[in-house]
């Protein structure tokens, strides 16, 4: 087979039913210039004979030897991927229907090197269903200073460059950089991957913003439930001083200022996070002062 245009990586983990129909979708849109590669890792039940099922040239399916998290199968996902592009997908998640068509119309553009689009946030379990699209607004402008100034910069904005989800990646950066999920990580591996990844590029580099939810995030499933690495502040820190470690210089004075609003939104994640948890109020205090807790349930309490 000739290389497809677009590599699609979707590691999965006991989502066999969701993922047969996310693969479905793909599979019978109008967008044919494409691989999928699923990666079980390591299922536990029928997931595996599940989407063995079904048969398309364009699909490839792989089991990593022992279950070992996302990062590692995303990363097995990579070394097979063959296209000019790669996605991301969750195996319990959606996307739009065109989709594949809207960011390859993005990426497409000079010196683009990241496409993303917005997020349609959907919450299963509430009744009716409730949806929130996030990151359809015009994200900051790029200013006069440096390109990790610009990163930086998004970052404090708004949540929409710390998906691996969401976006579409020039492959050929990813082989030749060598560009992988930190496997010794459990929380915001997915965040360093795309610091990483911009970290290939100067500033002539451009990120294009697709201001549509094409991607459709179910929350409300097993593996979208409030991750308990999230909980500690100890892994936000270790988060913020890769980032540190990402500039790979001293901080200029305007960096220093970018850093600590940085570091302020971490925190302000962090509480939340503890916030929306189903732990109790006692198990909760345990990673957050109180009145911090209180403050942070009363604005998860307006968000909703």
């Amino acid at each position: 087979m000739s290389a497809p245009l677009i590599s699609v990586v979707i590691p999965f983990y006991n989502t066999g039913k969701s993922l047969k129909k996310l693969l479905a979708k793909i599979l019978s849109s109008d967008f044919r210039d494409i691989e999928v590669i699923c990666i079980d890792d390591c299922s536990t039940d029928n997931s595996h004979d599940v989407i063995s099922e079904i048969k398309d040239e364009r699909l490839t399916i792989c089991r990593t030897e022992i279950n070992a998290g996302s990062a590692a199968a995303r990363n097995l996902g990579l070394r097979l991927i063959r296209g000019k592009y790669v996605v991301f997908l969750d195996s319990d998640d959606d996307i739009a229907d065109n989709y594949f068509e809207k960011m390859l119309g993005v990426i497409s553009d000079k010196d683009v090197v990241l496409g993303v689009c917005g997020i349609q946030q959907k919450y299963l379990k509430a009744n009716p269903v409730k949806t929130i699209n996030k990151f359809i607004s015009a994200p900051i402008e790029r200013g006069a200073g440096s390109w990790k100034e610009y990163i930086l910069s998004l970052m404090i904005a708004d949540g929409r460059l710390y998906s691996s989800v969401n976006k579409i990646y020039l492959a050929d950066t990813i082989r030749k950089k060598k560009i992988s999920f930190d496997e010794e990580l459990n929380f915001a591996e997915d965040t360093k991957f795309v610091l990483d990844y911009l970290g290939c590029f100067d500033a002539s580099a451009r990120i294009a913003f697709v201001p549509e939810a094409l991607y459709i995030y179910n929350y409300g499933t097993a593996t979208s439930v409030v991750a308990s690495s999230s909980l500690s502040w100890n892994n936000w820190q270790k988060s913020y001083d890769d980032i540190l470690k990402w500039l790979n210089h001293e901080p200029s004075k305007s960096e220093i200022k970018l850093l600590a609003r940085l570091k302020r939104r971490f925190q302000i994640s962090h509480a939340l996070a503890v916030a929306r948890s189903p732990l109790s109020i006692k198990e909760q205090k345990e990673f957050l002062n109180l009145p911090t807790l209180i403050a942070a349930k009363l604005v998860v309490k307006i968000k909703h």
